[in-house]
């Protein structure tokens, strides 16, 4: 008889640790982030709220043809092709799971620009969507040049639909942005300036995604300046630790300085201005994280 109890009931306790198991499991499984667009860290211009795996470091070249392909000079310039380009060199590294260090310079008004990445949240079945935080500072050290110095804030909001679409937002404060020439001066064209660009990126392929940014007009510019958005669209490949895009955009700022005024030099962003331009980004390291 006792034996026949055992047998009954000795199951029980096992049936429950199973259950409790899968229920733990279960749980776990609700939390762990999806797996990401292959988009890497920045979209065309705005960063992304990935990061590559803990380890893994990266370089990053962007270039933007000077001359509008849609300018009276077109074919002399064989459509911006044939002109100077404004130029981005940039170095980021993880190293921890959550956090990217990156530094870059361009050759815009020699600007210099640091920055830390933090990820607080990565969307899962039971997080609606990512939010990283990056904050940082440019320097601009070209030669007589005023208010060389800005520091940023952007909070990086991205939700991501199915296994094809991620949409972001990216509300951005920066002080001392915006050029502007009084004379022979060269001074920020605003103290303190707020802009809220958006991103798009829709996967064609498993590796071949089309990726659209705009960038709304600065509500701060002055009345007589009619600025229009700032846009940018392209195709993003993502070939192993490579990410190669071709894009086209009127508006030539690289660095958060740059663009979040919705002007870029002093002059605002214009529908006529379309530019060409590309991006290279090589990751090293641990196998990389999209």
């Amino acid at each position: 008889m006792a034996a026949g109890v055992r047998w009954i009931f000795c199951p029980l306790p096992t049936a429950l640790c199973l259950l409790l198991f899968a229920t733990s499991a279960l749980a776990q499984d609700r939390y762990t982030p999806i797996a990401p667009l292959p988009l890497g860290d920045t979209l065309l211009t705005l960063p992304t709220s990935h990061i590559p795996a803990q380890g893994a470091w990266e370089i990053k070249f962007t270039h933007r043809f000077n001359e509008s392909i849609d300018g009276n000079d077109r074919l002399h310039s064989l459509f911006g092709l044939d002109s100077n380009a404004d130029v981005l060199f940039g170095f980021s590294y993880a190293p921890r799971r959550a956090l990217q260090l990156s530094l870059a310079r361009s050759n815009t008004n020699d600007t210099i620009e640091g920055a830390v990445k933090y990820i607080v949240l990565q969307q899962a079945q039971a997080v609606p969507g990512s939010l990283a935080l990056r904050v940082g500072g440019d320097w601009r050290s070209e030669k007589d040049l005023g208010d060389r110095a800005s520091w940023f804030a952007q909070a990086i909001l991205s939700r991501q639909i199915g296994r094809k679409a991620e949409f972001f937002v990216l509300p951005t404060f920066v002080t001392k942005a915006g050029r502007a020439v009084a004379g022979t001066e060269s001074l920020a064209l605003f103290d303190d300036a707020f802009n809220v660009p958006i991103g798009f990126a829709y996967r064609i392929k498993p590796a071949l995604s089309v990726v659209a940014e705009i960038i709304p007009p600065n509500n701060d510019l002055p009345d007589e300046v009619d600025a229009e958005f700032g846009w940018a669209i392209g195709i993003k490949r993502a070939i192993g630790g490579h990410y190669f895009e071709i894009l086209l955009t009127n508006s030539n700022g690289s660095t958060v300085d740059q663009y979040t005024t919705s002007t870029y030099q002093g002059a605002p962003f214009n529908h006529g201005d379309i530019h060409l331009g590309f991006n290279i980004e090589r990751r090293f390291g641990r196998r990389p994280r999209h």
